[in-house]
């Protein structure tokens, strides 16, 4: 039963270590041929995943549970958010 309760909190710690993982891992020294819209695609997944885990953790019913949630999640969609914009703002300056 704690298991369940605590599972929003799980769930946020693993994306927050894939999402580091990612960050350092899809760059051109570990993937020579990586297209840029690749990576992208990739950050926008793990983008949503935690736009789902804020949400399932803010509809838990215990407090401490939420605002974790809330202050885990939001600290990893916005620098996340900001990355993606400025590659795509990069793929879009290279292809002009």
């Amino acid at each position: 039963m704690t298991q369940r309760r605590y599972a929003p909190l799980y769930v946020t710690f693993g994306l927050s270590l894939l999402t580091i993982l990612a960050l350092f891992t899809l760059n051109g020294r570990f993937f020579p041929n990586l297209d840029l819209m690749t990576a992208v695609w990739v950050y926008i997944a793990l983008d949503v995943a935690l736009v789902a885990t804020l949400i399932w953790g803010l509809f838990s019913k215990e407090k401490t549970v939420r605002v974790f949630s809330l202050v885990g999640n939001l600290g990893l969609i916005v620098p996340l958010s900001i990355w993606i914009f400025l590659l795509l703002l990069a793929n879009g300056i290279s292809e002009a």
